[in-house]
Parts: structure tokens; C-alpha cells; sequence
């Protein structure tokens, strides 16, 4: 007898064992990508405590407080705290980020790495800077750390950042 194709039991088999390696491979790859998103949100926090003592230095000691040069992303200094946004961060090229606003391409959007649909760019954080000085063998230190903290009620903001020396 000269067969040509399969038969319904092999076809069956096929899509059994498809169907397996599915319900085994899938778990672990949603679980693979919900880390990598969990891991690259953390490192935009740990970006943005970076970015902001950057901007505060900017702003001391720079001239990021020019509001002729930088407009309405100038910024200023009231009892070592500062009140900004997360977007004026990346469109002062203080936070590196790659999304741009679908409607104005010069401006850049800081998103949510866990859901790519929520702009962050909006929140408001309060950068203050703490000094500390030590006096130890008469060598006098000033330890300088600079505390981010969320300034904005909205679900979509994060709402630690931490500090940085």
C-alpha cells in the first residue's frame, strides 16, 4: 500500500507534544520577562538618584539656573532642595533614555520598563542635598548625599528613589 501523509493519531500525537512543550516553555519565559522588566525598572531608579544629583550639581555649580539658556527646564535652589520632573531630567540630558513623545520628536518621555504604556515623564521628585561634617584628628570631611524623593501622588510615579553620595 502506497500511503502518502499522516494519519489522524500521528497528527494528534504532533499536536499533543506541541501542545506540552507550550505548557511547559511558556511559564518560564513570561516569568523570564517579567524579571528583565522588574530588573530594568531598577536601574532606571538607580539612573534617576544619578540624574538628579547631577542636575543639582548642574544647578549649583553650573548654569542650569540660566532661564534665558534652558527655559522653562532652568531650575533653582530653595534650602538645598529642588522640585523637578522626571522629564525635565532626560530633556536636560541629565537621565539618558531613548523614547521621544509621539508628538513633539525633540522631547523626550521617560516610560515605565514594566509597561511601556505608562509615561513617567510627569512625576515630580524633590532633590535636597544633606551635608554632614566630621571633625576627626583635625582633619575636617563634609560628607555630601543627595536624597530623591516622590513629590507627586499619581500611581504611575515610583515611590522611592533613594540617595546618593
Amino acid at each position: 500500500m502506497n500511503r502518502k501523509g499522516f494519519t489522524l493519531i500521528e497528527l494528534l500525537a504532533v499536536i499533543i507534544l506541541i501542545a506540552l512543550i507550550a505548557v511547559l516553555i511558556v511559564p518560564n519565559v513570561l516569568d523570564t520577562m517579567t524579571k528583565s522588566k522588574e530588573a530594568s525598572y531598577q536601574l532606571l531608579l538607580k539612573n534617576i538618584v544619578t540624574s538628579a544629583k547631577t542636575y543639582y550639581e548642574e544647578c549649583e555649580y553650573g548654569d542650569l539656573s540660566n532661564r534665558t539658556k534652558y527655559g522653562s527646564y532652568a531650575c533653582q535652589i530653595k534650602n538645598d532642595t529642588i522640585t523637578t520632573t522626571l522629564g525635565t531630567l532626560a530633556n536636560t540630558g541629565m537621565l539618558s533614555v531613548s523614547d521621544v513623545d509621539s508628538e513633539d520628536k525633540d522631547k523626550k518621555v521617560v516610560l515605565d520598563p514594566r509597561d511601556t504604556t505608562k509615561d513617567m515623564s510627569a512625576c515630580q521628585i524633590k532633590i535636597t542635598k544633606q551635608k554632614e561634617e566630621t571633625n576627626i584628628n583635625g582633619i575636617k570631611t563634609i560628607k555630601v548625599t543627595y536624597i530623591v524623593t516622590n513629590e507627586d501622588k499619581e500611581d504611575i510615579c515610583p515611590k522611592e528613589y533613594g540617595s546618593e553620595q
